[in-house]
C-alpha cells in the first residue's frame, strides 16, 4: 500500500533530517490509529452514550434490509 501525504516544506525538511523518515511516519501513523485493548469494552459499557434516535422502530431487527435497501 502507498500513502501520499502533503506536508509543509518546513516539516519535510525536519523529516528528511531523520535517519529513517518513512519508518518514523509509519510508526507515528500506526500509533495514532492503534485501537487500545480496552477501547471496545469501554465503548460497549457506554453504548447508550452513542445511541442515536433514528425513528426506525425495527432498525436493529432489520438492519440488513435498511443497509442494502432490500426492504421486504
Amino acid at each position: 500500500m502507498q500513502i501520499t501525504l502533503e506536508l509543509p516544506d518546513s516539516l519535510c525538511e525536519k523529516l528528511r533530517s531523520l535517519p529513517d523518515p518513512s519508518g518514523f511516519m509509519a510508526k507515528i501513523l500506526s500509533e495514532s490509529f492503534e485501537i487500545k485493548k480496552d477501547s471496545w469494552r469501554e465503548f460497549l459499557e457506554n453504548i447508550e452514550l452513542h445511541a442515536v434516535d433514528t425513528g426506525i422502530a425495527d432498525l436493529a431487527e432489520n438492519h440488513d434490509e435498511y443497509l442494502y435497501q432490500m426492504l421486504k
